[in-house]
């Protein structure tokens, strides 16, 4: 198959669920390179699975049409978690059971629950689990990660957020039909900021959700908020909304310091801009001179968690970010958006 490297040295990886937004840029990762052997992909919908196979990034990757075949595998030490977000929590569950290291597409649930339950069977399995969050592990955040650890910034007293989706009518509706979760745009994009902000500043004492409904007045789906997370010595900001003309080139994460301050834009390659940040270091001795742009060149989505998570499978490195930050990511999205009353989708 053209494109789908076989290696015996390789880490055999099954996939469970084909349905998320995401998963068509993880496919051509999981198919192309020489580190992953593909078990498989179990995607029930077919109308899912010809979409994908109209697709460059997801075409010619082999399905199976028993769950079975990847939950019974022995040679499979991983699965990526990729279904329709009602579903991901049952297939998380079910590949956790079968002894798997999971890597899950965003949001890990809908109730507190979720993520205690995940979490748990994880850390009783000494098994990993990965949240999707694909730009927490992208250069330029990363470096401001690392200067957060270094203690570079001083005291840090502000970060703001903006993250964004264009407006498309028919945002309000899930994959299957009905209402989406509480929280709206929120839940969806505003988790990713939600992270990368954690990341910086840690679990906050008190969240402040104003959540509104412009566009979607019928169905009250959540369209344009703003979050406020109160630390003892810092302020948060998150902007998300589902109104913009375009989305990319907005996005925006700004951290304030004593002694620095950084500003991430874009978070990605858009058009003629690649994803930098600014940095401005010498504090306010150093005035304008004081700041460098680093860029990060052309940066492809999605491949940065796939090879952290085939790297810890191999024992090669540890994850940059543990259970304990991605439960307290989940559990404050809960207590902003609050939890929502669906039942789970087994496939």
């Amino acid at each position: 198959m053209e494109g789908f490297v076989m290696n015996s040295d390789a880490v055999r990886l099954g996939v469970l669920g084909a349905q998320h937004g995401h998963v068509p840029g993880k496919l051509r990762w999981l198919r192309d390179l020489d580190a992953i052997d593909l078990a498989g992909v179990y995607e029930p919908n077919e109308s899912v699975r010809a979409a994908n196979e109209q697709q460059p990034n997801a075409t010619g990757v082999p399905y199976v049409e028993d769950i079975q075949k990847i939950l019974e595998d022995a040679s499979v030490q991983g699965v990526v978690i990729g279904g329709a977000e009602r579903q991901n929590p049952s297939y998380a569950r079910r590949a956790l059971q079968a002894g798997k290291h999971v890597l899950m597409e965003k949001a890990c649930g809908w109730t507190h629950a979720h993520v205690d339950e995940l979490t748990e069977l994880a850390e009783q399995g000494g098994l990993l689990f990965q949240m999707g969050f694909n730009n927490r592990l992208m250069p330029h955040f990363l470096r401001v990660f690392d200067m957060v650890a270094a203690g570079e910034f001083g005291e840090v007293f502000r970060v703001r957020a903006h993250m964004c989706g264009a407006y498309n009518p028919s945002s309000d509706t899930y994959v299957g039909g009905g209402a989406y979760f509480k929280g709206g745009i929120f839940y969806n994009l505003g988790c990713h900021a939600l992270d990368l902000t954690m990341a910086v500043l840690g679990v906050p004492d008190h969240v402040h959700p104003f959540l509104r409904t412009e566009r979607f007045r019928e169905s009250g789906y959540v369209d344009n908020a703003t979050v406020v997370l109160e630390y003892p010595s810092a302020i948060a900001t998150i902007e998300v909304s589902h109104l913009e003309t375009e989305q990319r080139r907005p996005r925006s994460f700004e951290v304030y310091g004593s002694d620095a301050q950084a500003i991430v834009s874009p978070w990605g390659t858009v058009g003629d801009r690649s994803a930098a940040v600014a940095i401005h270091t010498g504090g306010v001795e150093a005035g304008e001179a004081g700041w460098h742009v680093h860029g990060s060149g052309l940066h492809v989505p999605f491949l940065d968690d796939i090879k952290e998570f085939v790297g810890c499978i191999r024992g090669e490195q540890e994850p940059r970010f543990n259970y304990d930050h991605d439960r307290a990511v989940h559990h404050t999205l809960m207590n902003i958006c609050g939890e929502s009353d669906f039942d789970e989708e087994c496939a």
